[in-house]
């Protein structure tokens, strides 16, 4: 491990030496299970994006030749397109040449062709790099005795800096285009709470997050509200929607995490549409009216105080106090789409509520989920839809272990719910 070390930090050094600052050593690539480069290193690629440049393979031992880099070499430019290769044999550098076919030996990389100044433009790296940062912090926080598999790492992870970029694990700083900034943000936040023991008081799986969006239907636009929004990953869900249906919108999130507000705050200055996220208790502070409202409460909670629901009597049940929290703030025409635990739909304290809902709102749809739908709980989940609109018929189904596929845009149950929540026809 200690030469292993110390070959990396040569490698590093020399990278460095000929003008490389992002470098990044056996990285794990996005559609691609099997293939890790050695070393990757980007540069500019001279139109200020910031682009996969150069491969580095590494061997050692008395039999080796820079031919034995060749496959995974190759393999690396078709992927990445990358442009400069080598191979680094028990320390000496070789060059490929343009064919791929043959090396020269080398002092050393060659200065990238358009230097290595510009922007991150790769989603992926950059989510990568970010989620390198969390679990570096949450390391850290784990040696002073924090509970991190509780708690996010500081806001300060995400903080917005002068240029738009990432401060990286290793120190240094790689500027991101702030739309890519933005998108990396939420994967990394959700790709932490997805392997925390609490993750889902923190942010949803990002399938969960997008068929919720999805089951807005037509109702997306105006105001959005999440009084219970986390990190915010059903509010960016709306977001993206809203964007390729090109309508006004704005987004607001309350959490009473203080620090999970900021992180979705921070999240949400890079937003391509107006956000406001602050910290509050959604049941002792006053939330704004709105066209669209998508939650996920807290599962198993109570309120401090018991709560009057509309129907006239009273609760302590936390998720029954938050789908009636969210009616009276709807506005009427509105949507609201709920994430939650699926004692909900039986429950004996529930039933007079429900009656209540399905004899003075449209309780558009109920899709029950498996275990395994909330991360870091195993606990079987519903979405529930429900329109500030006349009574009519609920769409029902319950899924099974194919939930993902079942609740993508083209997929049957999702076809099904559209088809009946907004009339659409289920397949062209």
């Amino acid at each position: 491990m200690a030469n292993e070390a110390s070959g990396n930090a040569e490698i590093r050094a020399a990278l460095r030496a000929a003008g490389y600052e992002l470098i990044q050593f056996e990285p794990g690539l996005e559609g691609s299970s099997k293939y890790r480069p050695d070393v990757l290193a980007f540069a500019s690629n001279g139109q200020g994006d910031l682009v996969p440049w150069l491969v580095v393979e590494v061997k050692k031992g008395p039999m080796k030749t820079p031919e034995l880099a060749l496959p995974a070499l190759t393999q690396g430019r078709e992927l990445l397109g990358t442009v400069e290769h080598y191979a680094v044999i028990n320390g000496q550098w070789y060059r490929a040449d343009r064919s791929m076919r043959s090396f020269e030996p080398v002092p050393g990389p060659l200065p990238p062709a358009n230097g290595a100044n510009g922007f991150l433009a790769d989603p992926a790296l950059a989510t990568s790099l970010l989620i390198d940062k969390l679990w570096f912090e949450a390391d850290k926080a784990r040696m002073s005795g924090a509970r991190v598999d509780y708690a996010f790492p500081s806001v300060d992870v995400i903080a917005e800096t002068a240029l738009p970029g990432i401060e990286t694990a290793s120190g240094g700083f790689v500027p991101v285009r702030p739309d890519v900034l933005w998108q990396a943000r939420r994967r990394a936040l959700s790709a932490f709470a997805g392997r925390s023991r609490h993750g889902s008081q923190q942010a949803s799986d990002p399938v969960i997050a997008e068929a919720v969006a999805q089951l807005l239907g037509s109702k997306v636009g105006g105001t959005v509200l999440d009084p219970f929004c986390g990190t915010g990953s059903f509010l960016w869900a709306v977001m993206d929607r809203a964007a390729q249906m090109e309508g006004p919108a704005e987004f607001i999130g309350r959490d009473i995490d203080a620090n999970l507000a900021a992180l979705a705050s921070e999240i949400g200055r890079t937003a391509p549409m107006l956000t406001f996220v602050e910290p509050g208790d959604a049941f002792r502070t006053d939330l704004p009216e709105a066209d669209a409202i998508v939650t996920a409460p807290p599962f198993g909670g109570r309120v401090q105080d018991r709560w009057s629901l509309l129907n006239g009597v009273s609760t302590s049940e936390l998720e029954i106090a938050a789908i009636d929290l969210c009616l009276r703030r709807l506005r009427p025409g509105g949507r609201a789409v709920f994430h939650l635990p699926s004692g909900f739909t039986f429950r004996h304290s529930s039933e007079s509520y429900r009656q209540f809902l399905a004899s003075e709102f449209r309780v558009a749809a109920l899709i029950g989920l498996p275990a395994g739908t909330s991360p870091g709980t195993n606990i079987r989940t519903v979405l529930l839809v429900i329109d500030r609109d006349e009574p009519g018929e609920t769409f029902v189904a319950q899924l099974g272990e194919d939930w993902r596929t079942q609740l993508t845009g083209e997929g049957t149950a999702m076809r099904a719910a559209l088809g009946h929540i907004d009339s659409l026809p289920e397949s062209e």
